[in-house]
């Protein structure tokens, strides 16, 4: 599985990226870009998580998604906060199940 974290600057997302690959599987992969980057790189990922501090992008994102056939969805604050990978590699399998 191949997801992506859209960000404003990638700063604190590279954080999450650290921590989800602590449970990541064989073959998975993480990377954070900002969000104007996402059109370019969309096709190479299997799934698209929205950092919740760029949460107002949402729309646009859900929109560039769809166009590619990727599922969506804003990392939940606390899990962001905690920096939680687990949870947040857990609600990327959940939107790819």
């Amino acid at each position: 599985m191949k997801v992506l974290l859209i960000c404003s600057a990638g700063m604190s997302t590279s954080m999450l990226v650290n921590n989800m690959m602590k449970f990541a599987e064989a073959g998975d992969a993480v990377e954070a870009l900002p969000f104007g980057e996402l059109e370019a790189k969309i096709a190479d990922y299997d799934v698209v998580l929205l950092g919740p501090q760029i949460r107002f992008k949402l729309k646009d994102v859900e929109k560039v998604a769809a166009e590619h056939g990727k599922p969506t969805e804003v990392i939940d604050m606390r899990v962001y906060g905690t920096m939680n990978g687990q949870a947040a590699m857990e609600q990327a399998r959940r939107l790819l199940a």
